[in-house]
């Protein structure tokens, strides 16, 4: 969601709702710093300054309290307002960017008001000092003028680390939890270099610079040459708080080298890590916890990289595995072309051991063929009469699946299917409707053919019982065949009433038509004596049906 920082949950200990300490800390770290001041003077360390007394000294005092504790902590209340006023009403979710970064930012804001305000102290005391109107000596004006500015650097100092502090143990680990840190315009970020310059004015230039202030104005009225042990106390006082301070900066710049050029690799390796480079390594050159830091990232680089090969590795395993799958997916439709549908079932059914063995099935058995085949075969192109059968047979397809029968066998002008589904009543009866289906298919289709070749007739025969249902596989030095079709005497009668019909006849055998007698017109056409049946067997002829 633009706007909103998302990803992972908060740690348990974290407590948002302690950004609310932060106005507190700034007005007790200011009053505290005044304090010191106020000790500092009592102390009476601090030069003649009765020379600005005359002038307004408490209105003096009211500007300084105000803009060194109250205008910081006032600033303060007003950046973290907003971030107060959500937390009020968030109990989970997401959480605004705005939000994040005003909480991010708000240490580094929170010093800069402290400084900002005892900056302004600092201004106050030179307007005070141009309109008092007496002769003010050059350490008296270096003091009114530096002090202020030291208790601003401390100030800040102080307010920066204690606002981090709280922030980094109670604040960030709830409202950062997803915020993006490298390259975010609006973060200020404070380095490890920033951190140890503002601890190095905080214990060594901000305290040695005050002392040498003290020093040199309270010995600026004082003649030196008359009190030589003195003049060298001063001077070695001097190059204490110089040597100090010097030596201060040049530990300070060093331990931020070691650090934060570590560091700075550190981040520089994620980076490239990121960026999907998966065999970035980062050189252990310390023992301390950057060089564990290096280690850990070291490890979870190789890690990351080893899943990432396996993943890959999968990938292609899937991949080749997809390509398996479609390839037998294509040789699939293809085989469906072929396959009969009882036999395709029964392969879904159970891939491994498909029931394909013969078992004893009542079924119904229809077989169809074109009347006249072998005299078009004679007066017709092959194309053409290829053509033909496969229009002709197209048009039959739709109204026998429709029935539930199953095509198992074509031979050139024929097609035997067979019905099986439902009870025995109910398969005979969508044979003989697949049948009369067929025959309406074949006077459609000799409307629209005109005289490209003479009217199609279409004979059929029909016959129900129990036969061998399955498979039978053909075994020999050439290898092995399997077919899947119905075998018995029930058979063999639907295929010679096929061949005795005549005209586009419907024939069926006496028990499809016990069978469906009451649904259809049925026409018995008396005994009939069959090739290669031992018995006269009773056609019955369809004359319509409903």
């Amino acid at each position: 969601m633009p706007g909103t920082s998302q990803g992972s949950p908060a740690r348990a200990d974290a407590r948002p709702g302690t950004i609310a300490w932060l106005p507190p800390l700034v007005l007790v770290i200011n009053l505290a710093v005044l304090g010191l001041l106020a000790w500092y003077s009592s102390l009476n360390l601090r030069p003649d300054v009765s020379a600005l007394h005359g002038a307004q000294p408490e209105a003096y005092r009211l500007w300084t309290v105000s803009l060194a504790a109250v205008v910081p902590t006032l600033a303060s209340l007003v950046l973290l307002w907003p971030v107060l006023g959500w937390l009020r009403r968030w109990r989970s979710g997401d959480i605004p960017v705005t939000i994040a970064h005003r909480a991010a930012n708000a240490p580094l804001a929170l010093a800069a008001f402290c400084v900002l305000g005892w900056l302004g102290v600092t201004g106050v005391a030179v307007v005070r000092s141009l309109t008092s109107g007496a002769d003010i000596p050059l350490g008296l004006r270096a003091h009114v003028v530096v002090r202020p500015i030291l208790a601003g650097l401390i100030a800040g100092a102080a307010t920066f680390f204690a606002a981090e502090y709280l922030c980094r143990t109670r604040v960030w680990p709830a409202l950062l939890t997803s915020t993006r840190i490298a390259g975010n315009p609006g973060l200020w970020r404070v380095r490890v270099a920033h951190r140890l310059l503002a601890l190095w004015l905080a214990i060594s230039v901000l305290p040695l610079g005050t002392v040498a202030l003290t020093t040199f104005t309270r010995t600026a009225g004082l003649d030196l040459p008359t009190h030589p042990l003195l003049g060298r106390l001063v001077s070695v006082v001097l190059l204490i708080a110089v040597s100090a301070a010097v030596g201060g900066a040049w530990l300070a710049w060093l331990v931020s080298r070691s650090v934060a050029r570590p560091l700075e690799a550190l981040e520089a390796a994620m980076a490239r890590l990121r960026d999907g480079r998966l065999d970035t390594r980062e050189p252990v050159a310390a023992t301390d916890e950057i060089g564990a830091l290096a280690e850990g990232f070291n490890l979870m680089a190789g890690r990351l990289s080893a899943s990432y090969a396996a993943l890959e590795a999968r990938n292609r395993e899937l991949a080749e595995a997809l390509e398996r799958v479609v390839f037998l997916e294509h040789v699939k439709r293809g085989l469906d072309r072929f396959v009969p549908e009882t036999v395709r079932r029964a392969i879904e059914e159970n891939p491994e051991a498909p029931r394909l063995g013969k078992t004893a099935r009542d079924v119904t058995v229809l077989f169809l063929d074109i009347e006249g085949y072998a005299r078009l075969s004679e007066t017709l192109p092959r194309p053409a009469l290829n053509a033909i059968v496969e229009r002709y047979f197209s048009l039959f397809l739709a109204p026998i699946r429709a029935e539930g029968g199953d095509i198992n066998e074509t031979a050139g002008d024929g097609l035997m299917i067979i019905f099986q589904a439902g009870r025995p009543e109910e398969h005979a009866a969508a044979a003989v409707r697949a049948a009369l289906a067929v025959r309406a298919q074949t006077a459609l289709a000799n409307r629209d053919t005109g005289d490209l070749h003479p009217p199609i007739v279409v004979n059929v025969g029909v016959s129900s019982g129990e036969c061998d249902v399955g498979a039978t596989r053909f075994e020999g030095p050439a290898g092995e065949r399997w077919t899947f079709t119905a075998t018995g005497p029930v058979t063999n009668l639907a295929a010679r009433l096929g061949e005795r019909a005549g005209g586009g006849e419907i024939l069926l055998g006496p028990e499809t038509a016990r069978r469906v007698h009451d649904r259809f017109p049925l026409r018995s056409l008396g005994l009939a004596t069959l090739k290669n049946l031992a018995r006269p067997v009773e056609v019955w002829e369809v004359d319509g049906g409903q």
